[in-house]
């Protein structure tokens, strides 16, 4: 039985890493609707995807709001107010991070990180 659930958790694992990797390289159009600043932002943005039911996006929205008042651009979406934007995306859960970099997802990462990890992705140099 255990075997049984720890194959059944590691599937869907795989599943959610192989699904936001479909979601890299798309346009970032959706997103241009809430965030119209987004669309003319040259270099990389960060758009937080919560939900404020989600227990593990509390702490990690302290993060953002932190990294967002910084002067970083940083974007907050609450997915229950756009579940059109979700979908269209391909926002599974949340916490999800999306890196938009010149009009396009760049990276998508699911799951809690921390200020320093979001500041990493936004630093990083493209591949």
């Amino acid at each position: 039985m255990v075997l049984g659930l720890a194959a059944t958790w590691g599937g869907y694992v795989l599943y959610m890493v192989v699904a936001t990797r479909a979601s890299e390289g798309r346009a970032a159009a959706p997103l241009f609707a809430v965030f119209p600043s987004l669309a003319g932002l040259h270099g990389r943005a960060l758009v937080y995807c919560f939900s404020p039911r989600c227990g593990p996006c509390r702490p990690m929205s302290r993060d953002v709001d932190i990294l967002a008042a910084s002067g970083a651009p940083v974007f907050k979406l609450d997915i229950t107010e756009h579940p059109e934007i979700s979908r269209e995306l391909g926002i599974r859960a949340t916490p999800t991070l999306i890196v938009v970099e010149d009009g396009a997802v760049a990276r998508m990462v699911l799951g809690v990180k921390n200020a320093s990890y979001m500041q990493r992705l936004m630093d990083a140099t493209p591949a």
